[in-house]
């Protein structure tokens, strides 16, 4: 198998794994992804109806409002959040929605921007990652 390791900006620290979940489109959260069930139900992008659960969530950015944080809060209380984010560029809301979901239930969710190359090009959904928010070390493993 093939492993491929980047080096990034470590935005949110924590270590995690898992499955990948790639978006090549921006993500919106508020209104975006329900909570509830972390489906994405944005009909504007070509994750409509994937789970955000437990994946490490890869997109380039978020775009939408500035609920964005506590729409990600709520889909972690909920138990429906990612285990992970890899972003081309974070935005501060994203940052602050994971920085809370830790402060206040206890749930990590690392995440890592800047990578030496672009995620959307090295990751594909199905990959294995390994997400070093510490350190800002990202290892995929090609399925």
């Amino acid at each position: 198998m093939e492993k491929i390791i980047l080096k990034g900006r470590p935005v949110v620290g924590g270590v995690t794994e898992g499955e990948a979940l790639v978006s090549q489109d921006a993500l919106v959260w508020s209104h975006g992804v329900y909570p509830p069930t972390g489906r994405i139900n944005d009909v504007r992008v070509k994750l409509n109806g994937a789970c955000v659960k437990d994946a490490i969530l890869v997109y380039p950015y978020g775009k939408g409002s500035t609920s964005t944080s506590t729409w990600m809060l709520e889909t972690f209380r909920c138990g429906n959040g990612p285990k992970a984010i890899l972003n081309v560029e974070t935005e501060g809301l994203i940052a602050i929605g994971s920085i809370l979901a830790d402060t206040l239930y206890g749930i990590k969710c690392p995440i890592v921007d800047r990578l030496e190359q672009n995620p959307l090009d090295v990751i594909t959904s199905g990959d294995m990652v390994r997400v070093d928010g510490d350190a800002g070390i990202v290892e995929i493993t090609k399925k």
